[in-house]
């Protein structure tokens, strides 16, 4: 008896692995859909500079582009050193445009602020963007006001080099195609120090996005996809890495289970700066990638495709 009820075990095992692999299998977007993905998304014409700073003592990165009324406009982050080394750190700041191509700066949306946990560090990302390809690409209110979620620390330099960085929250009430400080909590939403902290964001925590999914696909209505730099646990290989945090009112998160949901790895790569649109029934995840082994370029953009905002 002992023998068969253990050989019953064993079945059940073998059946549940093969209905993983079913689903799992159902998961994978086929290479003919990735194609279409690409013909529809590339890129094979370059205008240049859109938004350049002013001379070699400032930089720019991280755009945020949107549409509100008759006008685009763009976020982005300034750090304002020519080495990593010798900067304050970064601050948000805002440009519109009429045609995508000429932009107007505006001004500053999240500037230092001395005292705080984010005094030098304070780089931002308007939340709640609408997920359609070729959809209104507006950002969408949520308790009548507007979110961003951003890099804050009281570390130095390009990235915060001697200090890690957490993710914090900031909203407004006014119009956003005004520069003009966004109010913000006077902690972190997101640390390397929660308790519930997982592995691959040990180190430090970088670039994140929310999404707000009114299908609660994984649960919550809120859904942040963010990159963070750890260490795996079984190989030591330091990398950045996305993962995701759920939210039911956009102030408290907690970690989906099953991160980092996306990575490459191998020692130094980054996989990062995640933003999805939807095609039809794929989430396509537009990401930056840099020192990828397989690949010839030491940085570069590129995509990838999911069905349920996870494999």
């Amino acid at each position: 008896m002992d023998v068969l009820l253990i050989d019953m075990k064993k079945i059940l095992i073998l059946a549940f692995s093969f209905f993983t692999l079913g689903v799992n299998a159902q998961r994978e977007v086929p290479q003919s859909r990735m194609e279409q993905i690409y013909e529809e998304a590339k890129t094979p014409y370059k205008y240049g500079l859109a938004v350049a700073p002013a001379d070699n003592y400032h930089k720019i990165d991280c755009p945020t582009v949107f549409r509100e009324g008759d006008k685009w406009y763009m976020t982005y982050v300034v750090y304002n050193g020519k080495s990593g080394l010798d900067g304050r750190g970064y601050e948000t700041w805002i440009a519109e445009s009429d045609n995508l191509l000429e932009w107007n700066t505006l001004g500053r949306l999240l500037s230092y602020r001395d005292g705080y946990w984010d005094c030098n560090q304070r780089g931002g990302f308007p939340s709640l963007p609408d997920m359609e390809w070729g959809g209104s690409y507006a950002l969408q209110t949520y308790k009548g006001k507007h979110w961003m979620t951003y890099i804050g620390g009281e570390g130095t330099g390009y990235e915060s080099v001697n200090k890690p960085l957490y993710i914090g929250l900031a909203w407004t009430d006014r119009p956003l195609g005004t520069a003009h400080e966004w109010q913000a909590q006077d902690r972190p939403v997101m640390s390397i120090h929660d308790k519930d902290a997982q592995w691959w964001e040990k180190l430090t925590q970088y670039k994140s996005v929310v999404y707000w999914d009114k299908t609660k696909t994984l649960g919550a209505p809120f859904v942040m996809f963010y990159n963070a730099a750890g260490r795996h646990p079984e190989t030591d290989l330091k990398a950045e890495r996305v993962g995701i945090a759920l939210s039911k009112d956009m102030k408290h998160w907690k970690r989906y289970a099953g991160n980092p949901v996306f990575a490459h790895e191998a020692d130094g790569t980054i996989t990062g700066d995640a933003h999805i649109q939807k095609m039809g029934d794929v989430y396509v995840m537009f990401y930056f990638s840099a020192f990828e082994p397989s690949r010839k370029y030491k940085a570069f953009n590129t995509f990838a495709a999911s069905y349920d905002l996870v494999h």
